[in-house]
């Protein structure tokens, strides 16, 4: 992970049980744009929370309020690399009528709840893809800090 930065001095830095809120652009490295809360509400992680990113918890601490950051995260880092093993054929006949290709599908495999997307039509079969969609994909975070808080304090 690559970290450039912007800051103004301020003592308070990100600690690894802080909350942090932030407004951040989630962009490809070819320049498309993923999420951006810019103008928009902005969104506070707790840097201990696994549901979030964990190269973007990473990335923030230490950080501090008003600074502004690049996060460059390769594929590994962000979404996965792409695997073509995590394809499934299934029969048409298995998939709801009218489905297209592109469109994305909750199944059942083996009892689990899977997100997968039609990534090719034939005749009598489906190809379904596991992979998250950005699978394969360099990122780009550009983050704001707006505010640290210790967690603690938070829920009290």
């Amino acid at each position: 992970m690559r970290v450039s930065t912007e800051t103004e001095s301020f003592l308070r830095t990100a600690g690894p049980t802080d909350r942090v809120t932030i407004h951040y652009a989630a962009e490809t490295r070819d320049g498309g744009v993923v999420e951006d809360t810019f103008g928009r509400r902005p969104l506070t992680i707790a840097l201990d929370d696994p549901r979030f990113l964990k190269s973007l918890r990473e990335g923030l601490l230490g950080s501090q309020v008003g600074q502004t950051k690049t996060l460059s995260l390769e594929p590994d880092q962000v979404f996965g690399v792409r695997d073509n093993r995590m394809q499934l054929r299934v029969p048409l006949t298995a998939l709801p009528g009218g489905i297209r290709e592109g469109e994305q599908l909750t199944v059942q495999v083996d009892g689990a709840e899977l997100d997968v997307w039609v990534v090719q039509l034939n005749t009598n079969e489906a190809v379904l893809d596991v992979n998250h969609p950005l699978a394969g994909e360099a990122m780009q975070y550009r983050v704001e800090v707006l505010a640290i808080e210790n967690a603690h304090d938070a829920v009290n």
